[in-house]
């Protein structure tokens, strides 16, 4: 099982970020300013998918200011939500050739991802979608880690026993002691080159198990496992 945002793919930086509520502040004809805040707010509205849709999250974020987006609007917001997500999903370096050593193992793959609507819109896009059997998108499921249903269901749907599994994340959301928690092994990628606050990241905590420092190394993690 793997996590998606720091292990997979990058954590989405801040400049980006930011520059992606400016964009649609100025669709919403309000300062960046005016938004940031709120938007920032229902965060985790927008990823247990309380809000319905990602259309649902801009209008939660443009109520809380007020603002009635018309459908023309709403249009522009999506395009630069898809648009950046598009970017956000590239995989890291090296993972590629990860996941096909994995697979050469005979190993299945599943996704346990806390995420926002536009993840799962756009995901069959991205070059990681091929690679997995099951999916967990917590917008859809309106359940997140460290919840332990978000990886068992997974495993229920590739048919292995937690037992059997290893979970592989970088630490946000409490993912890796979740997993632990849910009887399965888990293993942290710790080769991320920001400092904190560089990158957006929820739910860190403290992991004291197994950690790798390459996306090279967990392949042959896995294989010294068996």
């Amino acid at each position: 099982l793997f996590d998606l945002f720091g292990t997979l793919i990058d954590s989405p930086p801040m400049p980006a970020y930011h520059q992606m509520v400016a964009d649609i502040a100025a669709i919403l004809e309000r300062p960046y300013e005016a938004l940031i805040d709120p938007w920032m707010s229902i965060n985790d509205g927008r990823l247990d998918g309380r809000f319905g849709s990602s259309e649902g999250d801009i209008v939660a974020a443009a109520n809380l200011v007020g603002i009635k987006v018309t459908d023309s609007q709403l249009v522009r917001c999506m395009d630069i939500r898809r648009s950046i997500t598009r970017v956000f999903i590239t995989p890291k370096p090296g993972v590629i050739d990860m996941l096909d050593e994995l697979l050469e193992m005979d190993c299945s793959l599943g996704l346990v991802t806390d995420c926002v609507y536009d993840v799962p819109a756009v995901w069959d896009e991205s070059r990681l979608a091929p690679y997995f059997k099951s999916e967990h998108f917590s917008c859809v499921t309106h359940v997140r880690k460290p919840d332990p249903r978000t990886y068992l269901g997974v495993l229920d749907e590739l048919a292995v026993r937690p037992a059997d599994a290893l979970f592989v994340g970088d630490g946000g959301s409490d993912e890796l002691n979740g997993a632990f928690r849910a009887g399965i092994d888990a293993l942290k990628i710790d080769d991320s080159k920001h400092t904190t606050g560089d990158v957006l990241r929820v739910g860190v905590a403290e992991w004291r198990g197994p950690a790798v420092t390459a996306i090279g190394e967990i392949a042959r993690f896995v294989k010294d496992g068996r």
